[in-house]
């Protein structure tokens, strides 16, 4: 897949719609330009990176930067040559050097990781949905190296621009939810509706996140960012669940003004995966459930159903791998589903359908082991209700588009560093052929033909 061709066919919403939050100039030294088109959007959207006004051949590096909600900074850079007419075009050149080589035209979106003053294995989080992240993009003269960028001897750059993604669309609504025990965030796409409602969950690092939730209103779903544990009076660890918090998440939403009554959707990555399955397979009013990355049984933690329990599958802490640098490998510390059978969610009993994402390097967990022993039992029951879709060189942390990625990164439950795999180029561009996937699965199955997609 060439990310060029998503750039020519995507549907953006009117750049016009995003005023930038602060009056953002670009800076010139004499006829330089850096040019991001649009200047501002949606954070799922590609852009076009350029510079004009150099000289023939000139080499150069661009570098790109933005903070977290903690400060973090995250960076790129590449090195191009400008061609004849003095212009670097990142959508159509490649890069010489730096961060990656070659044509990658979100790579200097995508491609940031942490500063070189930054802990290197420091994961970047979105927490405040409600305001942009900010890219400060530069161009300077020479090829740089990354440290040469933060020295106090480097140059001033030849153009500044500081380019603004969006995590909500205008008219889309933030509503905090605390609903009998729910503890959620719903998001709301602008209108009267109604829309197709989705309940939207992450993994073991708890808590509650909201970013693929806002991001999925500004495409046209009522998104219910749920947390389910180390969230205010949560249960503070992975313990008991009940499916009665689940039933009630789900009710929530069917009751909402503003939903469809027809049925929910899930979706879930790594714990949130098998969690997305249960709903699917005990709660009938959900009818699509998108697993990313999880496991085909429940997972660590009983789940309670009415007048029964699934046992949680456990971990073997023996099988943990630590390198030399601290950075640790848990991807077979998990018994195998087969030989605790008991674990294992009978989605063959499900009324809905099902869309497997698997990243192929999944170093986290054996994602792919999971959804072929998920599908396999589909097929043996005579369901034709599934889709796996498998991704070359694509990691763990199959999110939305355009985040700065990594494949190391620290886990406070660990309290090490922890491997997810994925490589740099694949891992973005399987990120963007998976959003799309996901968006058209949950409008096709929840039948709502207006839902916005790339």
């Amino acid at each position: 897949m060439q990310s060029h061709h998503l750039l020519s066919s995507a549907k953006r919403l009117n750049p016009l719609l995003f005023p930038m939050s602060t009056m953002a100039t670009s800076t010139t030294t004499k006829d330089v330009q850096l040019l991001i088109t649009p200047q501002s959007c949606l954070q799922d959207e590609p852009v076009k990176i350029q510079v004009q006004g150099l000289s023939p051949g000139q080499v150069v590096t661009l570098h790109t930067s933005t903070k977290d909600v903690r400060g973090a900074e995250f960076m790129a850079h590449a090195h191009y040559r400008a061609n004849t007419q003095g212009e670097v075009d990142v959508t159509t050149m490649e890069s010489e050097g730096g961060r990656y080589t070659g044509n990658f035209p979100m790579g200097l979106i995508a491609g940031m990781a942490p500063a070189p003053h930054v802990y290197k294995y420091t994961r970047f989080f979105k927490r405040d949905v409600e305001n942009p992240n900010k890219i400060e993009a530069s161009v300077f003269d020479g090829h740089l190296t990354d440290q040469d960028l933060y020295a106090d001897t480097r140059e001033d750059a030849l153009a500044s621009i500081v380019h603004e993604r969006h995590y909500m669309a205008p008219g889309v609504q933030r509503i905090p939810v605390r609903y009998g025990r729910v503890r959620a965030t719903l998001f709301l796409p602008p209108g009267d509706g109604p829309f197709p409602g989705v309940v939207d969950m992450f993994g073991t690092a708890g808590g509650l996140l909201e970013y693929r939730s806002a991001q999925l209103a500004s495409r046209g779903f009522a998104s219910l960012a749920l947390a389910f544990f180390a969230f205010e009076d949560l249960p503070k660890t992975l313990e008991e669940f009940d499916i009665a918090y689940f039933e009630e998440a789900v009710d929530f939403l069917l009751k909402h003004e503003k939903v469809m009554k027809s049925g929910v959707g899930t979706i879930g990555v790594s714990k949130g995966g098998d969690l997305a399955l249960s709903m699917a397979t005990y709660i009938p009013k959900v009818k699509a459930s998108v697993w990313i990355n999880g496991c085909n049984a429940n997972v660590q933690a009983a789940f309670r159903l009415h007048g029964s329990i699934i046992p949680g599958l456990q971990f073997d802490l023996a099988d943990v791998e630590v390198r030399d640098d601290g950075v640790v490998n848990v991807a077979d510390c998990m018994y195998h589903p087969d030989d605790f059978p008991e674990t294992i969610i009978p989605i063959e009993k499900a009324n809905a359908e099902f869309l497997f994402l698997v990243g192929l390097d999944d170093q986290n967990w054996r994602s792919e082991i999971y959804a072929d022993m998920a599908s396999e039992r589909l097929k043996k029951a005579g369901k034709a209700n599934y889709e796996v879709v498998q991704y070359e060189g694509c990691g763990h942390l199959l999110e939305p588009p355009f985040a700065p990625f990594s494949s190391v990164t620290y886990h406070a439950v660990v309290k090490n560093p922890i491997i997810w795999g994925g490589s740099l180029i694949p891992h973005v561009q399987a990120q963007e052929s998976s959003w799309n996937k996901i968006l058209n699965f949950l409008k096709n199955i929840l039948r709502y033909p207006n839902v916005s997609k790339l």
